[in-house]
């Protein structure tokens, strides 16, 4: 342990501490989430390619893989709002671009049972959906049985590091419904190779994402850490007027943006083939 006058005197890290402030000052060009889709047009796939967005949610990915690229997309979503949303959402692409919609649909379905044939995708999209799943072997046994010889898998995945202490994971995985064993990085990428498949690219993010927000003027991560002090602070009366359940839940949700910008959390991108 340092003494005061060692660790603030002449010498120490704080007698340097303008110039060190000055230079975390500069930007260090973070990429943001459209890298996902830099990382499908480095794939080559042509128009028509079949691509599966497997949670799709209100279908925002799978019409955004139909109109960037030309592919047929087919969402899986296992949450019946989610559904409904992608419902409309498509009814508004439908009146604005029929030709895009043409190719979309979503159905009911969750990532250890796809309802694709053998060996017909092209390309299987994943974002920030299996922490959500507790067996990954059982999903990426689907993800292989589905893929043609020479398709991928781009995954987006919420991985813990050593950071984030037993008790944090303990609060912040179950409002959410997602479990920590899923965010274990040996055990997600065990769960690759359990299921057939290699890894071609993995991309650590860490907080990329959330710095690119705030260089961006978003400040996304500072607004969840303004609602973070609010939720503790003002814990009861939140409670009261959403509930229990509903507190937690965005409680988990803010600390999801902080726990990346602080290194509890770290965002990986895959990329899978047979």
């Amino acid at each position: 342990m340092l003494t005061v006058d060692e660790a603030y005197g002449y010498g120490s890290a704080f007698a340097e501490y303008e110039a060190f402030a000055a230079a975390l000052d500069q930007s260090l060009a973070p990429r943001g989430p459209g890298l996902l889709f830099d990382l499908v047009a480095e794939l080559g796939l042509p128009p028509g390619s079949v691509a599966v967005d497997v949670g799709a949610r209100d279908a925002r990915h799978c019409i955004e893989l139909a109109r960037r690229f030309g592919f047929a997309v087919h969402g899986i979503e296992p949450v019946r709002r989610h559904l409904d949303d992608a419902a409309r959402a498509l009814e508004a692409l439908a009146a604005a671009e029929p030709e895009v919609a043409a190719r979309i649909r979503v159905d009911e379905g969750v990532a250890e049972q796809l309802p694709e044939p053998d060996g017909s995708v092209d390309l299987i999209w994943c974002r920030d959906v299996l922490v959500h799943v507790q067996d990954l072997e059982a999903a990426f046994c689907e993800f292989g049985r589905v893929l043609r010889p020479g398709g991928r898998a781009l995954i987006y995945q919420m991985t813990a590091t050593d950071w984030l202490t037993p008790a944090e994971a303990a609060r912040l995985w179950p409002p959410v419904g997602a479990y920590a064993s899923s965010a274990d990085p040996q055990r997600f990428e065990a769960a690759i190779a359990a299921g057939g498949l290699t890894v071609g690219q993995c991309i650590q993010l860490g907080g990329e994402w959330r710095e690119q927000s705030e260089e961006d003027g978003e400040g996304r991560t500072c607004r969840q850490l303004l609602h973070v002090s609010r939720l503790l602070r003002n814990r009861r009366a939140y409670q009261e007027r959403f509930g229990a359940d509903a507190y937690e839940a965005m409680l988990t949700n803010c600390l999801w943006g902080v726990y990346q910008m602080i290194g509890k959390l770290n965002p990986r991108l895959y990329v899978l083939h047979p």
